[in-house]
């Protein structure tokens, strides 16, 4: 589990940040054309205005690109466990992924079907912005999984090693000094005298 983790963890990041790059484009680009809407322009009756929720899709993006000085490791990271620092990762992408989806599902209500202006060109940079930015949160979805997939198998303790005892039996064989178990285990044996001149014996 680990090590497939490890192979779809960059990948999907590195479609995260593609996306936030194009994703930070498009919304520079729609952006900059309603706060500088040519002459003549029958949007909003050729007054200038603001798109907050582009605006809030252009955070996004900037957010999703600042998290490549940390993963790619070239920012020291500000918990050293590895077991924190994978919690602090699943609560940073779930706070992008909530502005994410804010994003997208409110972009997506505003201009639910732009094919009728297919032709215009800021039509097509409102279907493409929305397309990335979904793109994106689908992203973070599978970096999520991940993340979570991690956290549980650090979670789960670890097994205890099986112990087995052996118990070995003494062995009596019939040679009074046979090795059982690495050890010279001689019999006991029981000295008795016999009478007054008589001779000592060995009983066994």
């Amino acid at each position: 589990m680990a090590a497939y983790t490890t192979l779809l963890r960059l990948p999907l990041y590195i479609a995260l940040w593609i996306c936030a790059v194009v994703l930070l484009i498009l919304t520079s680009v729609r952006l900059n054309y309603t706060l500088n809407l040519p002459k003549g322009d029958p949007l909003n009756g050729g007054i200038d205005f603001f798109d907050p929720i582009v605006a809030e899709l252009l955070v996004c993006s900037l957010l999703g690109l600042g998290t490549i000085p940390f993963v790619m490791h070239w920012a020291p990271h500000p918990i050293s466990s590895e077991a924190s620092a994978n919690l602090f990762e699943l609560a940073a992408l779930s706070i992008l992924w909530l502005l994410w989806l804010v994003g997208c599902v409110v972009s997506t209500s505003i201009w639910p079907n732009l094919a009728f202006c297919a032709q215009f060109s800021p039509c097509r940079v409102l279907t493409a912005m929305m397309a990335f930015a979904w793109l994106g949160w689908i992203a973070l979805v599978g970096l999520i999984v991940l993340a979570v997939l991690t956290a549980v198998k650090k979670a789960r303790p670890a097994r205890a090693p099986m112990m087995v005892e052996w118990a070995a039996q003494p062995r009596y064989g019939n040679n009074a000094f046979e090795p059982v178990s690495g050890v010279r285990r001689p019999q006991t044996a029981a000295f008795s005298e016999g009478g007054r001149g008589g001779r000592g014996m060995y009983d066994v």
